[in-house]
């Protein structure tokens, strides 16, 4: 029977006025009937500049909702000592026990639970989404500044580390805590940022676009979209400032992946390059990303404009330093990258992959390279793309088991659920696409419209 609606069901069930079991990644509802499970989340709804401002009175009032709604949220778990993450809890509530680390800086006036979520944050999640250790992690050094002058990053980074606990203690209750925060989060966003610090909005937005691929929100809200508008309206570009060089750089690494996973176009057009993370000794990898993002273009390009960029595009590549004894994490990152993008390029460019030959050998360098950075390295954060690219392409048992063996060992280290997606994502393309083979002999399905088309959903590769 039709039921009231809630706000932590998935989209599907709550547009159609029915009870949802939240199961994830998609509810029971949805799979029993056959339909597609819009995911869980907050939306939120780009307007255009000329939209009809709301009454001084109107914000005033939000505004004020918006400070009680962050001082009236509550723990409801026994706390964890962030250092020690442990799947055993008791049934009393406790007042949270917070063990600071010098190098943690949190903001003096906020609430305990605010404290004891950004701690985490800033000890745990901060450095496994950066590919730079403390203390020169850009996400502690641009947005710990920013978290005492905006309501909406500090609830989008509670929501997020809440999110995070939620796994690590196996408690749907502090799933239910973070999305009450990222609700907060988009409520005082909406406020600030007509009138705001530019760079504090797109600050807010990225992370919100973080926190939707690494726990597989599918909220459905193009958040890259939206940075871009923030960034056009500030004119954030043109900034010569070292948060606005990371701001940007965050927006063109995640652009360009998004760019992959759609089979689209890059959203944005800089003027100039951003190293990654805004770090310039992310320079090589930043050139190799860009040539990523220079074939996600050739979706668009006709049949004769693909034969020349893909051959200019090979050319480059291939004038890339093509020594195999690289040495160091950023090394061997940026020769995975260089041996994915050879890939990439020859599947939008021909449609080929394995068992070409040409495939295999880019496949398995990709994958012997990452196999030599540690898995605890801070590169890793950056290497889910080319272990998906070399991985889906891979027909040998034994760099199959490597691809799973490290994709198992990725998660453990971190827990991240888009992990355990992509896990499950890479299984399925490896059984369509031998079926495939053994039925034609060749292999013409590119792995991430098999993921569009299957999922209805992108492939998480960040």
């Amino acid at each position: 029977m039709p039921f009231s609606r809630t706000r932590t069901g998935c989209f599907t069930c709550r547009e159609d006025g029915y009870k949802c079991d939240e199961q994830k990644p998609f509810c029971g509802r949805c799979t029993r009937l056959g339909k597609t499970c819009k995911g869980y989340g907050v939306r939120l709804k780009w307007q255009t500049p000329q939209s009809t401002p709301r009454s001084k009175a109107s914000k005033g009032r939000r505004q004020q909702r918006i400070r009680s709604d962050e001082k009236t949220i509550r723990p409801t778990m026994t706390p964890l000592a962030p250092s020690t993450p442990t799947t055993t809890h008791s049934s009393e509530s406790l007042s949270p026990i917070i063990k600071l680390d010098p190098s943690c800086i949190v903001p003096n006036d906020v609430s305990p639970i605010n404290r004891y979520l950004l701690h985490h944050w800033s000890t745990t999640l901060s450095t496994m989404v950066s590919m730079v250790s403390a203390p020169r992690n850009p996400f502690l050094v641009h947005l710990t500044p920013m978290i005492s002058q905006s309501t909406a990053l500090r609830a989008v980074l509670c929501s997020i580390a809440a999110s995070h606990l939620a796994i690590l203690r196996h408690e749907d209750s502090l799933q239910t805590l973070a999305t009450r925060y990222r609700l907060v989060g988009v409520s005082a966003l909406r406020q600030t940022i007509q009138t705001g610090n530019p760079e504090l909005s797109l600050a807010t937005v990225l992370m919100l676009q973080v926190a939707d691929r690494l726990f597989t929100m599918d909220s459905g809200v193009d958040h890259l979209s939206g940075a871009k508008a923030i960034i056009n309206q500030g004119e954030i570009a043109t900034r010569n400032s070292s948060t606005a060089s990371f701001l940007l750089s965050l927006c063109s690494y995640h652009d360009i992946l998004a760019s992959v996973s759609r089979a689209t176009s890059p959203v944005f057009e800089f003027d100039r390059k951003f190293p990654m993370e805004g770090m310039e000794s992310m320079n090589e990898l930043t050139s190799v990303l860009q040539l990523v993002g220079q074939i996600s273009k050739m979706h668009n390009q006709g049949h004769g404009n693909l034969d020349t960029r893909g051959r200019e595009i090979e050319e480059i590549l291939t004038a890339l330093d093509t020594s195999d004894d690289a040495t160091g994490d950023v090394g061997h990152t940026v020769q995975a990258y260089k041996h994915a993008a050879f890939i990439y390029l020859y599947r939008v460019w021909h449609n080929q992959g394995a068992p070409h030959p040409r495939a295999l050998k880019h496949a398995k360098s990709c994958l012997d390279h990452l196999g030599l950075v540690p898995v605890n390295s801070p590169l890793v954060s950056a290497q889910v793309w080319p272990l998906w690219t070399a991985g889906c392409e891979s027909i040998d048992d034994g760099q199959r088991q490597f691809v799973r063996d490290r994709v198992e060992a990725m998660y453990e280290a971190r827990h991240l659920p888009s992990l355990r997606r992509i896990e499950q994502d890479i299984e399925e393309v490896w059984k369509i696409k031998d079926e495939q083979r053994n039925l034609i002999g060749v292999d013409n399905m590119d792995c991430i419209k098999v993921i569009l088309r299957n999922r209805q959903r992108e492939a998480d590769l960040v």
